[in-house]
């Protein structure tokens, strides 16, 4: 059984991420979606201006109202997948968090009905991304991308690390389920020199000789991560800023895939750099994947 997690909040970008996992669950054998809203009461009961806005102590009707017509709009007619509505009191992303600690993926749209229109990730999936203790798919609005085709082109940020392993055999282990191809992208780049450099062939190696080595690096990540043997994986090897290649490489892919965190950065972070730009800027559905 694979539970598949959606937050909901009536907002266009939550039919989006329903749409994806309702696509997502149709396609996998005994998936079950499971649509959560939480509603939050925006003056306390205990304000004493609380009786001057007239609000109901209870928002729970109101919330179940919009998660139908969201269900609906996303569903129409369709039964083939089995969902499981929730509806919870208290605050979007703790709920949302909270629910992954029982999921096998969580899945949210980049924004939702709050936040400011020029952020392209809302603070709600800022926070479950971050979070979360299982893989969260952020999935952008559904008219930017078709989710109702199965999945062709799986692209995945690899540098060596355990998350980005982690990242890689998920990404394989659905594109063994929907018979797509795993782009292994591995970046690499000249350090940054902070005084003059020095004659050429004195310690600064030609491009071609980084690049060979970066490929047996990435033949020997792929090998050691023991993908199945019926997924097709394409290397990749590119030079410059991680997050500008991948999110280069998944502009025509139909999921991109990186780990929560990779090699660089301060181990007190959650999130990585590489994965939170990606995150604010991909144009596919981007899964993050913890470690």
């Amino acid at each position: 059984m694979t539970t598949i997690v959606v937050g909901i909040d009536g907002s266009e970008g939550s039919r989006s991420a329903l749409a994806w996992a309702w696509e997502e669950a149709r396609r996998a054998p005994d998936a079950t979606v499971v649509a959560v809203a939480a509603w939050l009461s925006s003056v306390p009961a205990s304000s004493p201006w609380f009786v001057g806005y007239d609000l109901p102590l209870d928002l729970t009707e109101i919330t179940a109202a919009d998660l139908e017509a969201t269900i609906s709009a996303v569903a129409g007619e369709r039964n083939d997948v089995e969902i499981e509505r929730r509806i919870v009191c208290g605050s979007a992303s703790a709920v949302l968090i909270a629910e992954g600690a029982v999921a096998d993926m969580l899945v949210v749209g980049s924004r939702g009905l709050g936040g400011f229109k020029g952020l392209l990730l809302g603070s709600v999936s800022h926070q479950v991304v971050t979070h979360a203790p299982c893989p969260t798919v952020i999935v952008p609005r559904i008219e930017e991308h078709d989710v109702s085709a199965a999945p062709t082109s799986i692209v995945v940020g690899v540098d060596g690390s355990s998350n980005s392993t982690a990242a890689l055999q998920w990404a394989a282990r659905r594109a063994s389920a929907s018979g797509a191809t795993v782009h292994a992208v591995y970046v690499w780049r000249f350090p940054p020199i902070a005084v003059a450099p020095v004659p050429l062939g004195m310690g600064v190696p030609p491009p071609e000789i980084i690049e060979k080595a970066a490929a047996e690096e990435l033949a020997g990540f792929i090998a050691a991560a023991e993908l199945p043997g019926d997924v097709r994986v394409v290397p990749t090897i590119r030079e410059g800023s991680p997050a500008a290649v991948l999110l280069e490489e998944s502009r025509h892919a139909d999921l991109l895939v990186v780990g929560a965190r990779g090699h660089e950065g301060f181990v007190g972070l959650l999130l990585g750099s590489v994965a939170t730009a990606v995150a604010h800027h991909a144009t596919c559905p981007i899964a993050v994947i913890p470690d």
